[in-house]
């Protein structure tokens, strides 16, 4: 027997109408006519309640009533998997909330860094570049320029690392050294410091100077030129790579 016939042969048998029924439940009586045809069937905090006043078993109550276990099985798997997606939901807005308050908390440090080893904050005068300009800064120390761009929390968020939101170009006469977000290493290679490079150049060396990449758009000719022009230079790029190493250093704390 279905659960909506024996809750209709309960009724009768107490000789209660739908709709008294529905009032002891606090349902609808088209709620009640629905379950005793089987269009539906309770929730199980009804269920409960049904069982209660009829003063019949659970196991009574269900036994026999195959689809409605089914169904009954199919409700509490749903509500698992939203208990668990849920969970795991919460879990990810903690760790973004986490992540991003680490990452504001690092930004403010870097700008009290900055501030506190002389280096200028550039704004700009222009309403449309202020909030960009705002998070440039320079610092000028003997005939060496480091200048460096801030990215704010909001930038950072994608990037590997909440450390790597600094970069600093460091430039002495025609020479420039720019170590990028991901610690990258880049030499700006310049005709005008040597007349044997044929046009500007811009690769990615090791912390000592030396070639890291190569570019298949170079002939052999440029190839050579360039690698003999980081030989020639490699004292001066050197000098500018370690220092600029220790500003970023200096501005993270670590």
């Amino acid at each position: 027997m279905k659960i909506g016939d024996k809750i209709k042969e309960e009724r009768l048998r107490k000789e209660w109408t739908q709709e008294q029924l529905a009032q002891l439940l606090n349902v609808s009586r088209s709620t009640v006519s629905s379950w005793e045809v089987a269009r539906n069937y309770p929730d199980l905090e009804t269920i409960v309640a049904i069982s209660d006043l009829f003063g019949i078993s659970l196991d009574r109550l269900l036994r026999e009533d195959k689809q409605m276990a089914k169904d009954t099985t199919k409700k509490l798997k749903r509500g698992q998997l939203y208990k668990y997606a849920l969970i795991a939901l919460s879990i990810i807005v903690l760790l973004y909330f986490g992540y991003n308050a680490k990452l504001r908390l690092d930004e403010h440090t870097y700008r009290s860094n900055l501030e506190e080893y002389g280096w200028e904050n550039i704004q700009s005068s222009s309403p449309a570049q202020s909030k960009d300009e705002s998070n440039a800064y320079e610092l000028a120390e003997n005939d060496i320029t480091y200048k460096s761009h801030l990215l704010t929390a909001e930038d950072s968020i994608g990037f590997p690392l909440p450390e790597q939101n600094i970069s600093v170009i460091t430039t002495k006469d025609d020479f420039v050294v720019d170590v990028s977000y991901e610690n990258e290493i880049g030499v700006s290679i310049s005709p005008e410091n040597d007349q044997t490079v044929s046009k500007q150049f811009y690769v990615t060396v090791d912390r000592n100077g030396n070639l890291a990449e190569s570019d298949s758009s170079w002939s052999e000719d440029e190839r050579q030129a360039i690698l003999n022009y980081l030989s020639t230079y490699q004292d001066t790029h050197q000098e500018l790579i370690d220092k600029t190493l220790e500003k970023i250093s200096e501005i993270t704390g670590k």
